[in-house]
């Protein structure tokens, strides 16, 4: 009798375990390429420092410095903040050592202080030797063929390119508004 009453409480006990311990993790939707990108409001290629954690949040993400070496769309410095999936450092710090990179299609999401991967993994192409590594050969293609097909530049001149835009547009409107002056004032002097 004691036995059975022994086994009970054991069973009882494992069982309370089980349903209040609760376990955080993360598993991410499986995105297509195509809303990946769709949804990146800035896409860059480089590598994260993992030497100091910087920012965190109320999420799952921290925020990592990351080393821009090309900037894909938007703009960006040569070091950013983005987040990354506390769970994924440790595979994303291996595939650094081996001197692999990454194509990051980073999105801004509420309650977060930095860009983060569009659906986490989703968002985070590993590049080695210049070649899209990616495990299904559809997404592969489509990835190696937007980074084929598109324009990068250096990390800061999507920035400069901007300053030199609006340098231009203040030096138009200063001429438009010379040309007007000086077409009110022959009016003006014609008139008296």
């Amino acid at each position: 009798m004691i036995r059975a009453l022994t086994k009970y409480v054991i069973a009882i006990a494992i069982l309370s375990m089980l349903l209040l311990n609760t376990v955080k993790a993360t598993s991410w939707v499986d995105l297509k390429p195509e809303e990946v990108l769709e949804r990146a409001t800035v896409i860059v290629q480089g590598t994260y420092d993992f030497s100091k954690k910087l920012k965190g949040s109320n999420s799952i993400w921290i925020g990592y410095a990351f080393n821009v070496e090309q900037v894909y769309k938007g703009s960006a410095s040569s070091t950013i903040i983005a987040g990354i999936d506390g769970n994924d450092t440790g595979w994303v710090d291996a595939i650094q050592r081996e001197h692999g990179s990454f194509v990051l299609f980073l999105e801004q999401q509420d309650g977060v202080d930095f860009l983060t991967p569009v659906g986490g993994p989703n968002g985070m192409i590993h590049m080695q030797n210049n070649e899209i590594q990616h495990h299904d050969e559809n997404d592969r293609e489509f990835f190696s063929q937007f980074l084929k097909n598109t324009n990068s530049y250096s990390p800061d001149k999507g920035l400069e390119k901007d300053d030199t835009a609006s340098s231009w547009n203040y030096l138009v409107i200063g001429l438009i508004c010379a040309f007007m002056i000086a077409v009110l004032y022959i009016v003006y002097r014609k008139r008296k």
